[in-house]
């Protein structure tokens, strides 16, 4: 499998709140994972890198192979730890009182299947057959107005509200940490995407889907598409994590 990481701090933010990496576990399972600091909340850079850490290192350490099942019971279990110690740490530290991240992970358990885990508005897509695809629903107060019927999707795009998840890890407790799974099966998928929203919110899907029909099958793609966030305005930090090539049996990281 071959990885690749990009993150840009944008064009009007001072720090990077963002935070991805990838892992392996001892068994030779992959896990991406993919944090965003919650915007207005202190200590959102921390709190991004802190919970990718957590949960990265008790992937790296795991000695046994997860299935379909036991990977939402180990990713569940995980990101409630997660939440637990980044709480702890706020507790521990006044100047990180609040502090929060959305978080998406995609558990790559073979070259045939994955599982992918979310808390808030950073997302999942898939690439196959020149279409991109959204696997995941933001956990967002817009996003539950829109289900609701109370926004169209036009007035949802400039909602003062439009940053507000509902939920993510830390916040001091008192947001949902329930992830909501979505299973994948690998096979005919040319390429999966992790994205912060300062990606998704600068670059519509028909744009996102062009650069994906051009770039995919080099390495520019992800330079590509922080370019065209920048581009339209670049209001937010922009982090992407692509993964392709399932169904070899070498992995590779690349990091930019």
């Amino acid at each position: 499998m071959k990885v690749s990481l990009h993150s840009n701090i944008g064009k009007r933010r001072r720090s990077n709140q963002d935070y991805a990496d990838s892992y392996q576990s001892l068994k030779g399972q992959s896990l991406l994972i993919l944090c965003d600091g919650v915007g207005g909340h202190q200590g959102g850079d921390i709190a991004s890198q802190m919970t990718t850490e957590f949960i990265g290192t008790r992937f790296a350490n795991l000695d046994k192979v997860l299935e379909l099942e036991t990977s939402k019971q180990w990713m569940a279990t995980t990101i409630a730890a997660a939440n637990e110690h980044v709480n702890m740490a706020a507790k521990q530290d006044e100047s990180l009182a609040g502090m929060a991240t959305t978080l998406v992970l995609a558990l790559i358990l073979d070259k045939d299947q994955a599982t992918i885990a979310h808390l808030g508005d950073s997302r999942a897509y898939q690439y196959a057959n020149n279409q991109l695809t959204q696997l995941t629903q933001d956990h967002s107060l817009v996003n539950e107005l829109i289900n609701s019927g109370e926004l169209s999707q036009d007035e949802a795009e400039n909602h003062p509200q439009k940053n507000v998840v509902t939920r993510s890890i830390g916040g001091g407790g008192m947001v949902d940490v329930t992830p909501d799974f979505t299973e994948i099966n690998l096979n005919h998928i040319d390429m999966l995407m992790l994205c912060s929203d300062g990606l998704t919110n600068m670059v519509d899907e028909k744009t996102m889907n062009q650069l994906f029909d051009q770039y995919w099958q080099s390495n520019e793609l992800g330079d590509q598409l922080i370019e065209a966030a920048n581009q339209a305005g670049g209001d937010d930090n922009i982090t992407i994590a692509l993964a392709s090539c399932f169904n070899t049996t070498s992995y590779s990281k690349e990091e930019n």
